[in-house]
């Protein structure tokens, strides 16, 4: 199992791959994690940015990865 800092190199693709629209288990098998570690991660980052429903993450991700 990894540790939290392991799982930070992921929180980007994570939340690139959120943005683009990818469900938890299309992530998970794209980056090799589990499904849980994905929503750990989307969690983590919805926490972060101060969001409280994943659709805001969506939007958000979406609009910058964008760019």
């Amino acid at each position: 199992m990894r540790v939290f800092w392991e799982k930070v190199g992921v929180l980007g693709p994570v939340y690139r791959l959120v943005g683009q629209g990818f469900s938890d288990r299309d992530i998970a098998e794209k980056l090799n994690l589990t499904e849980i570690s994905v929503q750990a991660c989307a969690a983590w980052i919805l926490h972060f940015l101060g969001f409280t429903k994943r659709n805001e993450l969506i939007r958000y991700a979406g609009a910058r990865t964008a760019m």
